[in-house]
């Protein structure tokens, strides 16, 4: 009886050492993109600028916005960190309310669902 509660505490050490290693682990990398999903944000505030002014939804529900575009027309002055340079779009839903969709790609980082909604759009 004493060796099955001394290996239950042993036990229960390890699961409560292994929950502590995997939420620090994810605290660390949701930390490391905090600054993509800051860039997110602010194709997110460029693009909302934009189809306030220049977006038409009779024909299609649907508009993708480049960054190239948004920074042409001042909407965005650029989509950068402090050591990388990245390129996207925003795909913009109206339905009665608008929708904004951003997906970026860099160097260390890529919006998940980029490629996809890439062959999408054409």
């Amino acid at each position: 009886m004493k060796k099955t509660k001394i290996l239950f505490i042993i036990w229960a050490i390890l699961v409560v050492i292994i929950i502590g290693l995997l939420t620090t682990m994810g605290f660390i990398l949701n930390h490391k993109y905090e600054e993509y999903h800051e860039l997110e944000q602010k194709l997110v505030e460029s693009a909302t600028l934009y189809a306030r002014d220049y977006a038409f939804f009779e024909e299609d529900p649907d508009i993708v916005v480049q960054t190239d575009q948004l920074i042409e027309l001042d909407y965005l002055d650029e989509l950068k960190t402090e050591n990388d340079v990245c390129r996207g779009y925003v795909i913009i839903h109206y339905d009665g309310v608008y929708e904004y969709e951003p997906f970026i790609r860099c160097q260390e980082y890529t919006t998940k669902g980029y490629q996809e909604q890439i062959k999408k759009i054409g």
